[in-house]
Order: C-alpha cells, then structure tokens, then sequence
C-alpha cells in the first residue's frame, strides 16, 4: 500500500507511517506544495494511492470516491498539540485494516468520529 500524504499532514505522522516500513510519497518531499484538491486526489487515482489528509474535503465522497484511488483516511486533529496529534493517529491507524482502506467506499475519519468510517 502505497500513501500520498498531503500537504497539510504533520511531518512525526509521515515519520511514523515510514518507521512502519509504509512507503510514503509527501507532497511536500516531491515538491507538489500548493497543488489543489482535485490535483492531489487525480495523482493518487493514477497511481492507487491512499489518500492521508486532516483536509476534511476529501470527505466529500460525490467528488473524490475513495474506490476510484486507494482509499482515504481523514485525520480529523485540529487544535490539537503535535504531539498529541500523534498519539492518536497511531491508536487509530493501527486499528484500520489495510484491505478495508483500499476497497472502502467512504473514506476513514481519524479523531473527532474516533476512527469511524464516515
């Protein structure tokens, strides 16, 4: 399972997702800061990308359906310390399982639903 983070994902998350052996492509690492929604969700169809974003935009399942890319995980975090950010990304993530992401058809919400799927 190949992740497309997006831009507005906290750098320990991406460092945690790689330390799990996860290959993670950022969009700020490939240079792609500034690309627009439909951009970021067109790069992850192309190449079956899971989409891990805390833009609660790619909820919106009419306009970026999860089955068309690899799926998408919302970290729903906001005004949240970093490190607590963190904390319960993993205690969520961990409880997600990898097949249910990639044939979902409403994308994953991590921390306000508590790791419900939407």
């Amino acid at each position: 399972m190949k992740i497309f983070a997006n831009e507005n994902l906290f750098e320990p998350i991406i460092d945690y997702l790689r330390s799990l052996g996860t290959d993670v492509l950022s969009i700020r690492d490939c240079g792609l800061s500034g690309i627009s929604d439909d951009e970021v969700y067109e790069k992850a169809c192309k190449e079956n990308m899971v989409i891990i974003t805390m833009d609660k935009d790619f909820t919106r399942i009419f306009r970026f359906p999860p089955e068309r890319c690899g799926g998408i995980v919302v970290a729903k975090l906001y005004k949240r310390p970093v490190d607590e950010t963190l904390t319960i990304f993993k205690k969520y993530y961990q409880s997600i399982k990898k097949e249910d992401i990639k044939k979902g058809s409403s994308p994953y919400r991590v921390g306000k639903n508590e790791g419900k799927k939407s």
